[in-house]
């Protein structure tokens, strides 16, 4: 029964009688009949008081048990979070800590409660945190739960790394916030990068090699693809890479199938195969089956070599320039100077970018005075002096052409054939399994470190050339910046160069360093850019402007060298305000170095691709080889 209904009734219906009662009662003749009425009246309010009453306490109790309930679930939530194994966080959504168990403090090296109030990204590395902002700030519109790594620097310890699983957290009575639950996952992902670094061990190994060697997966297309089976055969690895075989003849696949059911290892025949230009060549090739550790198949390993008289396929065609591309290159070169500067500087660019070869014929006198404007006598006098340095040759009846640069280096075939058969060798011994053929490799090319000397003009082309020389060969690299502090000594290059297995730079600085290494008979190899970067860089300034983020800003007036380079719009890493206009959905030309400079996520035309092009790498790898055997040597 409602109480508000009763106290209601009650004042309307009985206090009315009660005044009557006591009206009559002042008068000489009362009424009975009244009064009896009036009492039953007070008896029937009483009891439906009394029964408000119990529904009352009984309301009241449930009230109780249902606050004792609360708190009992309180107290039970709190010891879960608390005693929870993992580090747990309540932030609000901008990231300032509200709840933090024992466990975060553990990790942090802190207090829970000294943790509450605090913005997360304080336990940020300096270093990452516009990275971890930008992730934060990308919650608000990701689907959640979300999940991914993310590096803390804990109090007076070592940086760790957490796998970090948010969800969305919305109390009764609060703002809604994030749920975090940290595990440091800090082993489990250094032996990840172990297994990562052994299988990229693995890779440059094969890749080494230097006959064509492929692998194949277990349905037969194509996984890994060297520059030797590039050169041999005509495709390129992009091109072949999730492909069945392409250079497979008609029988090809069986043969070697069957040769290797026949063969308890490694088998070994002469087949046909097809080139990318349409030709068939007869080719040895041996190969062997994969296998994981516990025997399920892998694929197959081969390495092809042709059958003498056979020639490899003819390399494809490069990107001609136009004649307006060769005038505006040839002519401005990658900066000011006089006439020779920059043509010498503009057949360069020809080179890094993969649009001349050594041998390439060149604008006359005559057609170069009418691009400048200049006397042929300027004119020529700037071909003299370009081929007084090895930039060029001039020819009787042939015209100027491209200069032949350093000689690569080369490794005797019975120093070859003795590497490979050895490497073969141990690996049919082994059973080619999948876990030992690579290592066997990486012993046959780790004995000794090669010393590589990196030359460039520029931050980001150093940068880029120790990175690549460090991480895909596992070159030891020192830099020596071409033009600066380092070159006020006459012989300052020849000194490190001396000092050095091999030099590595590029077409800009080919001829210095070549002149350098000639009397210590040191190897040069000259890298380009890579295509596939240089094609994406060329198609994207055909479609409209590009903007290139550089360290320095002679490697921006190289990109300017790029088919529609007018277009390009160069930017330096250290222009804070500059980067921090840029639109982050528009694509960016952007340099190792410049990565390494710049706070902030930006979006890479080619983020997966190298700087250069790996169509040197037979001469890196004969270097290679010819270090370890130098140091077999010594050892037995």
């Amino acid at each position: 029964m409602n109480r508000s209904r009763i106290t209601h009734d009650f004042t309307a219906v009985l206090l009315p009688r009660l005044q009557k009662l006591r009206v009559d009662a002042s008068s000489s003749a009362p009424r009975d009949d009244l009064a009896l009425e009036l009492v039953e009246e007070l008896q029937t309010a009483i009891e439906e008081l009394r029964v408000t009453e119990e529904e009352l306490r009984s309301q009241q109790d449930q009230l109780a048990d249902a606050w004792l309930a609360a708190e009992s679930t309180s107290d039970w939530n709190r010891a879960l979070f608390d005693g929870a194994a993992d580090a747990l966080l309540v932030t609000d959504p901008e990231g300032m800590v509200r709840d933090a168990n024992p466990a975060a403090g553990r990790l942090l090296g802190l207090a829970a409660k000294a943790i509450r109030g605090k913005p997360l990204a304080v336990f940020v590395p300096t270093d990452e945190r516009a990275e971890f902002r930008t992730r934060l700030n990308g919650l608000a519109d990701a689907p959640l739960p979300a999940r991914f790594d993310l590096c803390l620097q804990p109090r007076m310890a070592v940086p760790v790394t957490v796998e970090a699983s948010i969800t969305l957290f919305t109390p009764p009575g609060a703002a809604p916030g994030l749920h975090w639950t940290l595990r440091d996952v800090s082993a489990a992902r250094q032996e990840e990068e172990g297994e990562h670094e052994a299988a990229r061990g693995h890779l440059r190994a094969l890749r080494a090699l230097p006959s064509a060697t492929l692998v194949l997966d277990v349905d037969g297309t194509v996984s890994l693809w060297n520059a030797e089976a590039e050169r041999l055969l005509g495709w390129s690895e992009e091109e072949a890479a999730g492909l069945h075989a392409p250079c497979w003849a008609d029988g090809t696949e069986g043969a070697i199938e069957a040769a290797l059911d026949a063969a308890a290892g490694t088998a070994r025949l002469t087949v046909p195969v097809r080139t990318r230009d349409g030709r068939e060549l007869a080719a040895q090739v041996c190969a062997a089956r994969l296998a994981d550790e516990g025997g399920d198949p892998r694929g197959m390993v081969l390495t092809l070599a042709p059958v003498e008289g056979d020639a490899p396929a003819a390399a494809l065609p490069r990107p001609a320039w136009s004649e307006a591309e060769m005038r505006r290159v040839l002519t401005e070169g990658t900066g000011t100077g006089d006439l020779a500067e920059r043509m010498g500087n503009g057949i360069a660019a020809g080179l890094f970018l993969g649009r001349l070869r050594p041998g390439d014929r060149l604008p006359s006198i005559r057609e170069v005075a009418r691009f400048t404007g200049e006397d042929h006598r300027c004119v020529s006098a700037a071909y003299r002096r370009l081929a007084s340095d090895g930039a060029v040759e001039v020819r009787n009846r042939h015209g100027v052409l491209v200069g032949p640069g350093p000689r690569a280096p080369e490794m005797p075939s019975s120093e070859t054939a003795e590497w490979l058969a050895g490497v073969i060798g141990e690996a049919a011994a082994l059973q080619v399994k999948v876990t030992r053929l690579p290592d066997l490799v990486v012993r046959w090319t780790s004995q000794a470190a090669v010393r590589c000397l990196c030359v460039d003009g520029t931050e980001d082309g150093l940068a880029s050339l120790t990175a690549e020389l460090h991480g895909q060969w596992g070159f030891e690299t020192q830099r020596f910046l071409a033009g600066g502090p380092e070159t006020g000594r006459r012989d300052a290059l020849a000194a490190a160069v001396r000092e050095a297995d091999v030099v590595v730079t590029t077409p800009f600085h080919a001829c210095a360093v070549e002149a350098a290494a000639r009397p210590s008979g040191t190897p040069v190899v000259i890298l380009e850019a890579d295509p596939e970067l240089v094609a994406a860089a060329e198609t994207r300034l055909r479609a409209g402007p590009l903007t290139a983020v550089v360290a320095d800003a002679r490697h921006g007036e190289r990109l300017r060298c790029l088919a529609g380079g007018e277009r390009l719009r160069v930017v330096l890493a250290d222009d804070a305000a500059a980067v921090e206009a840029l639109d982050p959905a528009e694509p960016v030309l952007m340099t190792r170095a410049a990565q390494q400079r710049v706070g902030r996520s930006l979006r890479l035309l080619a983020p997966v691709s190298p700087a250069f092009s790996t169509s040197r790498a037979r001469e890196l790898a004969a270097v290679l080889i010819q270090r370890n055997l130098r140091a077999q040597r010594a050892l037995a």
